[in-house]
C-alpha cells in the first residue's frame, strides 16, 4: 500500500500527518496522473479538499475514472456539506486531518484492496477496434476477427444468436467493416406476412387495397449497400422461394410489376432459432438457408463471456450519462462481481436495461454493490421479523421503496455493522440503503 499526496502544499500538515502515521507517500502533480495506469495496483491517491474546487479537477476526475484508479479526499474540520461534495465527485472515502491513525490506515487500505481488485480482474478501460463489439474474451475476439474478414466481401452471412446477444450489431459492424452504401434493417417478424413481400421488393400503385402510390422496396433501399434481415425463421414459406430467386440472380420486381430490377447489396441475416430443425419439420427452406449462410457467425450469450461485462458497464454508463443527464463515473468491484453471478438469460439488452435503471434510480458518481441484487437470489419477504430488515426485491432485482425501514431502524442498523465488521463506510451505505454521504453525516454528529 503506498499512498499518493496530489499537491499536498495545497492542504497545510497533510505531509506531516502521513509522517506521524508510517503511511509510505510522495507527491505527485496533475501531468503525473496518466503515469497512475501503469502505477502499482496497491497505490492509492490522497487528493486535499482545496483542488476539488480547482478548474482542472472536472478533467483530472475524468482521467482518474479512466485509469479505474479510486481516490480518497482528505480535509480539515470538514463539514457534512464538503463530505457530500466529495462523496458526489466520486471519492471512496474522506479523511479528516483529525482522525485517528488506525482510521487513516484502515481507509488507505481497503481503497487499495478494492482497486487492486479492480485492476487485477479487469484492468484499465480498454478501447475497442470495432463499433459495438465490446469484449475482450475468446469469443469477442474470435467474433471481430471473422468481422473483420467477412466485412470487406460480398459473401452473405447469417448470424446465430440467443435474443439480445447483439446480432444486429454484428450486422451494422459487417457493413461498417465493408464501408460502403445504406444499411437496411428489417424485421421478418414483426411485418404480417400479407405485407412483406411489398416491404421488401415494393409494390405499384393500385397493386392491392391501400396501394394509392408507387413505392420502392427495401432492397431498392439498400442498394449498394447492405441489408439485414432480422429473425429470417420467421419468414413466411410463401415467400422464401422469391427471396431466395433475389439472391441467386440479384433481380427483383415489385408486387404489381411488370418488369425487373437489378440490385447490387450484400444480405446479411439473423435468428435465435435452430434452423436445421426447421428445415426438418418444413418451415424453412434447405436451399434458402444455404444461399443465406454463405457463412455463419455466432454471436455469444453473455453468460459465456462474462468477463467482458466491466467494459460493458463502462460503455452503458456513458451511453446512460448522455441519455439521462447523469454524471456517473464509475461502477464498484463489488458490482461487478454480482453481474457476473447472473446469467442473463436476456443476454446483452437485459444487462443494459439493469445499468440503465440504476443510473436512473440513483444519484452519486459510483453505482454501488448495493443498487441491484441478481433476480435469481431474490426471496419474498413473508416472516414479520424480517418485514424491518433490508429492502425487499422486486423480481428485475432493485430495491422495493414501500419495505424501506425507517431511519432509526437504519441508524441501528448501520451502527451494528461499523462495529461487528470490516466495511468501509460506503460499503455500509451501501447495505443499508442510503447515500454515502447520509453516513458520513450522522458518524460526524455521533448518531451512529
Amino acid at each position: 500500500m503506498e499512498a499518493i499526496v496530489l499537491k499536498a502544499n495545497a492542504l497545510p500538515g497533510i505531509q506531516q500527518r502521513l509522517d506521524a502515521f508510517e503511511i509510505p507517500r510522495r507527491m505527485v502533480l496533475e501531468s503525473d496522473i496518466a503515469d497512475l495506469s501503469q502505477a502499482n495496483s496497491g497505490v492509492v491517491l490522497l487528493i486535499p479538499f482545496p483542488v476539488l474546487s480547482e478548474s482542472t479537477w472536472p478533467t483530472l476526475r475524468v482521467r482518474l475514472a479512466q485509469a479505474s484508479r479510486m481516490f480518497i479526499v482528505v480535509g480539515s474540520s470538514l463539514g457534512s456539506a464538503d463530505i457530500m461534495t466529495a462523496a458526489r465527485d466520486g471519492a471512496y472515502d474522506v479523511l479528516d486531518l483529525r482522525d485517528n491513525p488506525r482510521r487513516w490506515t484502515s481507509a488507505i487500505a481497503k481503497a487499495a484492496e478494492s482497486q487492486s481488485l479492480w485492476l487485477t480482474l479487469y484492468g484499465p478501460t480498454q478501447g475497442m477496434r470495432l463499433e459495438g463489439m465490446i469484449g475482450e474474451s475468446s469469443p469477442m475476439k474470435a467474433l471481430r476477427q471473422g468481422i473483420e474478414r467477412l466485412g470487406v466481401t460480398d459473401v452473405n452471412v447469417l448470424v446465430i444468436g440467443e435474443s439480445g446477444a447483439g446480432k444486429e450489431r454484428v450486422a451494422e459492424a459487417l457493413h461498417t467493416t465493408g464501408g460502403k452504401g445504406p444499411f437496411v434493417a428489417v424485421n421478418c417478424a414483426a411485418i404480417p406476412r400479407d405485407l412483406l413481400e411489398a416491404e421488401l421488393f415494393g409494390a405499384e400503385k393500385g397493386a392491392f387495397t391501400g396501394a394509392v402510390k408507387a413505392r420502392s422496396g427495401l432492397v431498392e433501399q439498400a442498394d449498394g449497400g447492405t441489408l439485414f434481415l432480422d429473425e429470417i425463421g420467421e419468414m413466411d414459406i410463401a415467400l422464401q422461394p422469391k427471396l431466395l430467386r433475389f439472391l441467386e440472380t440479384k433481380t427483383a420486381r415489385r408486387v404489381g410489376g411488370e418488369r425487373d430490377y437489378k440490385i447490387t447489396l450484400r444480405v446479411v441475416s439473423a435468428t435465435n432459432r435452430n434452423i436445421e430443425q426447421a428445415i426438418a419439420a418444413g418451415d424453412f427452406r434447405a436451399d434458402l438457408y444455404y444461399r443465406l449462410a454463405e457463412v455463419t457467425l455466432n454471436a455469444p450469450p453473455l453468460r459465456n463471456r462474462l468477463e467482458d461485462i466491466p467494459l460493458l458497464v463502462r460503455a452503458f454508463i456513458d451511453r446512460g450519462n448522455e441519455r439521462f443527464g447523469k454524471n456517473i463515473e464509475t461502477a464498484e468491484p463489488e458490482l461487478i462481481a454480482k453481474l457476473q453471478s447472473w446469467t442473463w438469460p436476456g443476454n446483452v439488452r437485459e444487462l443494459k436495461s439493469v445499468i440503465e435503471r440504476m443510473i436512473l434510480l440513483y444519484d452519486g458518481p459510483v453505482l454501488r454493490a448495493g443498487y441491484w441484487e441478481p433476480p435469481h437470489a431474490v426471496t419474498p419477504t413473508a416472516s414479520p421479523s424480517t418485514t424491518n430488515a433490508l429492502p425487499t426485491q422486486a423480481a428485475h432485482g432493485f430495491p422495493t421503496p414501500p419495505r424501506m425501514p425507517s431511519k432509526a431502524e437504519r441508524r441501528e442498523m448501520a451502527r451494528q455493522l461499523l462495529a461487528n465488521s470490516d466495511l468501509s463506510l460506503t460499503e455500509t451505505a451501501a447495505r443499508i440503503g442510503v447515500h454515502p454521504t447520509t453516513l458520513f453525516r450522522w458518524r460526524k454528529d455521533g448518531k451512529v
